[in-house]
């Protein structure tokens, strides 16, 4: 059975670092990836979802298929890559933002590429979905992310992209470049407002909603944070205000934001109600700690 939202990318162990215990420095293992987290918060509002990419032949990527499984995301497209580590990242969390540290170069989804993709398992869902994170991991990653766009664009399939930015893996101007290269075949797109300044060097969020609609998509959600989000197609423009939290980490919101919109959206074709509904899954994963485990599941914002 092939899955209604396929997410493409890297997914990652996370170690997330605790109060100091004396003199020792401690560290919780979790797990991590923005195209990963996406795909679980999909996954637990009830939608039907299947991921992309590659892991080791080792311990971290047993556990992530493991934890896949557990999540109800199918790993039958992810590749095992004999001899080539999964990728890790140490995380320094606190209430306005985060510190990342990363152990991904070489990694097993490193080395995916074009070739690697399920071309009739793309053809057949309703949204591919991956991030400008996805197109900095690699330059086949980056091919791979052109291609899955391109099959999406020819099936009917529509695509999803989140701009992602992490300038510790490219330069804000390899960023652009690969975002305006992507945007045209993006039907759905998620920017953050802070990294939609960097990438397009607006500040008005009506002027970024339009720049980003100018490429052809069809919705564009805009995270702001605390402020909220802004929602926009070519016809209607919505805010959402935040819902309510105590925030403490703010790993994995975005991602857990988009997610639970696409989730939404697929079984009400309401962005208002999806951008609701997936304001209040980011809410929830921002009152705890870690990328994964605060996620809330459907019964927790849209009770039945």
């Amino acid at each position: 059975m092939t899955a209604d939202i396929l997410t493409l990318g890297e997914a990652l162990i996370e170690f997330m670092r605790q109060p100091d215990d004396g003199d020792r420095v401690l560290y919780e293992q979790g797990f991590g990836g923005d195209s990963s987290n996406t795909a679980i918060a999909a996954a637990r509002q009830g939608a039907s979802v299947g991921y992309l990419s590659a892991v080791g032949d080792d311990l971290f990527g047993q556990a992530l298929r493991e934890l896949w499984r557990r999540e109800g995301v199918s790993d039958a497209h992810v590749l095992t890559r004999a001899g080539d580590p999964t990728g890790a990242y140490f995380v320094q969390p606190h209430a306005s933002g985060r510190h990342f540290s990363y152990a991904r170069r070489g990694s097993a989804a490193s080395l995916y590429g074009p070739d690697d993709l399920p071309e009739a398992a793309i053809a057949q869902a309703r949204v591919l979905h991956t991030s400008g994170l996805s197109q900095a991991i690699s330059p086949t990653m980056r091919a791979a992310v052109k291609r899955g766009a391109a099959i999406a664009r020819a099936s009917g399939t529509l695509f999803s992209f989140d701009t992602n930015l992490r300038l510790n893996l490219w330069s804000l101007e390899d960023a652009r470049s690969a975002a305006e290269e992507i945007l045209p075949l993006a039907d759905i797109v998620f920017p953050s407002d802070d990294e939609a300044e960097k990438l397009t060097g607006l500040t008005d969020p009506d002027a970024i909603l339009d720049h980003y609609l100018s490429h052809g998509a069809r919705i564009v959600a805009l995270k702001r944070g605390d402020k909220g989000a802004m929602i926009a197609t070519p016809e209607i423009r919505l805010t959402i205000p935040p819902a309510k939290t105590t925030p403490v980490d703010s790993t994995g919101a975005g991602d857990s934001y988009a997610g639970a919109f696409l989730a939404y959206y697929l079984e009400t074709l309401d962005i208002e109600a999806a951008g609701r509904l997936a304001a209040e899954v980011a809410a929830g994963t921002v009152s705890g700690f870690g990328a994964i485990t605060p996620i809330p599941r459907r019964d927790q914002v849209w009770p039945a």
